[in-house]
């Protein structure tokens, strides 16, 4: 029987010293390979191929195959630098012969490629996903280091705790807290949890009375399931236990339940008025310490979009709306990196869920529920663009098909648009949405004014039949109501009633205030002034168990500001069109009362009163021939702006020296800590005449803090 070698293989191949220490050499501790190092050749020792020198010219057969434990084809990097040229020319034959064997090997995920694509500065997906250039590191080269490093890692803990160095496989996750900071937020956010019951009635309460308004992006059912387990046959949820992402999923859904839901609603769950703006603060807090204990950055699931989707409902509604626009585009990183932008049609799609197996309904589910996230996301980077006047996603740079439409409860298809759906409302809304930017870049591509008003008159049309003709049946106002429907069909008839009026004032805000100067544009004075009353008319009376949302609060503030507008412009020749819009304005205030812990209807209901009140000292001064400077109202009256605007803390304005004829221009006020998209109000337009006589600031500083 042949002497047991004792040299390692690492060093046998190398053809160097070995001192033959154990469990590792010293030379394989110092190359950081003391996972590799061993005595054992898996396929038995030959001396022919594993004496041969390095520098002997040999088959590449025989080069390639010198040790099964390194990757094919490759030497230590040592070793290569150390030979000579004859020695290059070899590895480099070596290279080649392997490349050629690594690109056939994979060709079974390749679906029939027998090759990958050369890597270039045109190839979008080596761009995306770091595609090395050098073909011979293949993907199962990669993971095979990988197995052979996770089989040796235990004799490398036990050898070279004091000299190895730290990897990336050692490193699982990214810590964003100190252990001790840890403890810390973790005992803070099990403090912030409500009882059981309580949670349990405001997770009905977003089920099936807010859901609908983001478009079913989670599954109610599902998660009240989840919700169920966790918690077991104990009274407190444990948040350890579970996924910090889903836990941030459970916290945005209480904080919009809390702020969202009417008081004698949240009464009843044993919150009192004061709690409800104090509560969904400290939970949208929470939320976000989930998500960063949960490594969302890193570890990307589709809790973490959902969760910060589900913000939209309620940092508005308490004047975060900076933290929000933020997480928003993470939660597009998110997205993107999970694949929701490449839901196309599936095979499956075909096959009715009833014939289905549990594992493929699961699948369904998710595959429908990973289309309505990505439709809300594109949904309101679209919508957005009225305010911010750009958009981030492309509609040819994504394949996600619309979600289809299904009964949440059973998870049946919905095949006729005269039965109430989730997806009916985000479809329609991603339709709206998308004529916006198709109104935005055809504006900006118009050369001058008569083309820009040739596009306004188009997209009013347009607009229009969107909403009498693309409105699903029961969606619109003008088909009879079904009592048999979900209770909240009622609320969103009413809402996209708004929502439609509230889309032909943001065509035609560009040219507002032109109309009242030049007969030209009279149609988009008329068109402002008919849509607001109609946004005040669907929003006048809250309906039992409504919930509040921000954005039709910003439609009532809209359709208020259209009609201070025309009321400055008035003469007093028309003292019934004057009082009818005197009655309005005050009709838009009363409409904001009704959500006393809202933002954006507290700064709404200032900046509107005090609009009244300058008016009736703009009637007085006008007798005393008084010339006095007006400030104008904002040309960017779109929801996203007045919300983000409604700061919670708005700056501290000192008294202001009595105002000139003299223009009041963009210096005067820009350094004013605006929220965002108030950046965008500096081309203030000129919509108030100047006999308007404002002889103090008080409306300015109303308006600078909404």
């Amino acid at each position: 029987m042949p002497k047991q070698r004792q040299t390692c293989t690492r060093c046998s191949q190398r053809r160097q010293k070995c001192d033959r220490k154990r469990p590792a050499c010293t030379r394989c501790v110092l190359n950081k390979e003391a996972h590799l190092c061993t005595t054992e050749w898996k396929e038995g020792y030959n001396p022919v191929v594993h004496r041969k020198s390095p520098t002997t010219n040999q088959s590449l057969t025989d080069t390639t195959d010198v040790s099964p434990s390194w990757p094919t084809g490759q030497l230590p990097v040592h070793a290569r630098a150390k030979g000579a040229n004859s020695q290059v020319k070899v590895s480099e034959r070596a290279s080649d012969a392997t490349r050629d064997r690594s690109f056939s090997a994979s060709s079974d995920s390749l679906q029939g490629s027998s090759q990958l694509p050369t890597p270039s500065s045109n190839n979008v997906d080596f761009i995306t996903y770091g595609r090395s250039e050098f073909s011979n590191i293949d993907m199962g080269t990669l993971l095979k280091d990988k197995d052979e490093y996770t089989r040796n890692q235990s004799i490398m803990d036990r050898t070279l705790s004091q000299s190895r160095t730290k990897t990336v496989l050692d490193q699982e996750t990214t810590e964003n807290f100190s252990p001790s900071a840890r403890a810390v937020e973790v005992y803070h956010l099990q403090s912030t949890l409500p009882s059981k019951d309580q949670i349990l009635h405001m997770v009905d309460y977003h089920q099936n009375c807010m859901a609908y308004w983001i478009g079913g992006i989670y599954h109610g059912p599902s998660f009240r399931k989840a919700l169920l387990e966790a918690y077991g046959d104990a009274v407190q949820l444990d948040l350890r236990n579970h996924d910090w992402r889903w836990c941030a999923l459970l916290f945005s859904i209480l904080s919009a339940s809390i702020i969202g839901s009417p008081e004698e609603v949240s009464a009843s769950w044993g919150f009192s008025d004061a709690d409800k703006l104090r509560l969904s603060r400290r939970w949208g807090n929470s939320l976000i310490s989930c998500l960063q204990l949960g490594d969302y950055a890193s570890k990307h699931h589709i809790y973490s979009v959902q969760a910060i989707l589900n913000m939209h409902t309620s940092e508005h509604l308490v004047g975060s709306a900076k933290e929000w626009a933020v997480y928003q585009a993470a939660s597009t990183v998110i997205a993107r990196g999970l694949g929701l932008n490449k839901l196309g049609p599936h095979p499956e799609d075909t096959i009715l869920p009833s014939a289905m197996t549990a594992q493929q309904k699961d699948a369904l589910i998710q595959r429908e529920i990973g289309r309505r996230v990505w439709g809300a996301l594109v949904s309101q980077d679209w919508l957005c663009s009225t305010s911010q006047g750009m958009y981030t996603l492309q509609r040819r740079h994504y394949t996600s098909i619309p979600p289809r439409h299904f009964n949440e409860g059973t998870w049946e298809p919905v095949h006729n648009c005269s039965e109430p759906t989730f997806t009916h409302v985000s479809n329609y809304l991603n339709e709206i949405a998308h004529v916006l930017i198709r109104y935005l870049d055809e504006m900006m591509d118009a050369r001058d004014i008569e083309s820009k008003y040739n596009v306004v008159l188009r997209y009013d049309a347009i607009m229009r039949g969107l909403c009498s003709e693309r409105m699903p049946s029961w969606l619109s106002t003008n088909s009879p109501y079904n009592p048999a429907w979900p209770q909240w069909t009622k609320w969103v008839r009413r809402s996209y009633q708004a929502s439609c009026a509230h889309k032909i004032i943001m065509i035609h805000q560009s040219f507002l205030g032109r109309s009242f100067k030049d007969a030209r544009y009279t149609y988009s004075r008329w068109a402002c002034i008919s849509s607001a009353k109609t946004i005040l008319g669907a929003m006048e009376e809250r309906l039992p168990q409504e919930p509040q949302w921000w954005v039709e609060q910003a439609f009532v503030v809209t359709a208020g500001l259209c009609l201070g507008l025309d009321l400055f412009h008035r003469s007093g020749r028309e003292p019934q069109v004057v009082e009818d819009h005197e009655k309005a304005i005050q009709k838009a205030i009363r409409i904001l009362e009704q959500f006393p812990t809202s933002s954006v209807a507290a700064h709404g209901i200032r900046l509107l009163t005090t609009l009244l009140q300058e008016y009736a000292k703009k009637t007085d001064v006008s007798r005393l021939d008084t010339h006095t400077q007006n400030p104008g109202l904002p040309h960017n009256i779109a929801p996203q702006a007045l919300a983000d605007a409604a700061y919670v803390n708005p700056p501290k304005l000192t008294a202001q020296p009595e105002p000139t004829e003299a223009t009041l221009g963009y210096e005067a006020w820009a350094s004013t800590d605006f929220d965002i998209d108030m950046t965008g109000f500096e081309g203030l337009m000129e919509t108030l005449p100047l006999q308007s006589g404002f002889d103090n600031t008080a409306f300015m500083d109303s308006f600078f803090a909404l």
